[in-house]
């Protein structure tokens, strides 16, 4: 059987978690401020980053897509 948790397949896998994680961040409305502490255009631009930065560490600890079947065909 084909170690599908070695390094080769861990860097694809937390790479997806992570952009999963920034995408569900960005749909929550968990960093959405609005009136008299808004942030205006600035706060708009730079979300992102501040999104990607904390989908960076919750990849970091949490784990929530399956990892990837391998495509390559096993060994007979």
């Amino acid at each position: 059987m084909i170690d599908q948790t070695g390094p080769a397949t861990a860097a694809p896998n937390r790479l997806l978690n992570r952009l999963f994680i920034s995408q569900m961040l960005q749909f929550s409305g968990a960093f959405e401020t609005r009136g008299l502490f808004g942030g205006g255009a600035g706060e708009a631009q730079f979300a992102s980053f501040l999104r990607d930065e904390y989908a960076n560490r919750l990849a970091d600890r949490v784990a929530l897509l399956p990892t990837q079947p391998s495509r390559t065909p096993r060994a007979p």
